[in-house]
């Protein structure tokens, strides 16, 4: 393969690759930001840290991590629209209809999130055109037990089993 075709065939292989989508959310001086995230990833239980990555290149990924406290939101089925809406450039964010309301210390909060990790930012690790943030997790909100929205191929899934009545694993 030619090194000038790696990125494109990079790019295409991870859309094959379903993920769980998320919304990052923090509270700012000009008001809450955030950011649909479909790779957030658990990195360790003993500290509590998660990651994921933002484009540096975004003026929500800078606010995001100039915030220092964030909120990741793990969406259910039925929450595509808030994702999608978070994926715009353009598109309403933050509003009642979607569901946000304020914690005590104005961290932008999301009804219905499947659960929800409150957490600083340990540390941000330049990657390429990305950042790689850690969350050190402080606070968990476990949320309805639905089923998740998941992003694959471009588009918005769910999931069902892969066979009915199978046992849950693990």
């Amino acid at each position: 393969m030619a090194y000038d075709e790696l990125p494109d065939r990079f790019r295409s292989g991870f859309r094959r690759h379903a993920a769980g989508v998320t919304i990052v959310a923090a509270a700012t001086p000009t008001g809450p930001v955030g950011a649909t995230v479909s790779s957030v990833a658990s990195v360790s239980v003993e500290p509590p840290l998660l990651s994921f990555s933002l484009l540096r290149s975004s003026t929500t990924a800078g606010a995001l991590v100039d915030a220092g406290r964030l909120v990741v939101h793990q969406l259910a089925a039925d929450q595509v629209e808030v994702a999608a809406a978070f994926a715009s450039r353009t598109a309403a964010r933050f509003t009642a209809e979607q569901g946000w309301s304020r914690a005590a210390d104005g961290t932008p909060l999301l009804a219905g999130a499947t659960a929800s990790y409150g957490g600083r930012v340990e540390q941000v690790i330049p990657a390429g055109g990305s950042w790689l943030v850690l969350l050190r997790v402080d606070d968990v909100t476990l949320g309805p037990e639905a089923a998740p929205l998941l992003h694959h191929d471009r588009r918005y899934w769910s999931v069902a089993p892969v066979v009915e009545g199978a046992e849950r694993v693990g």
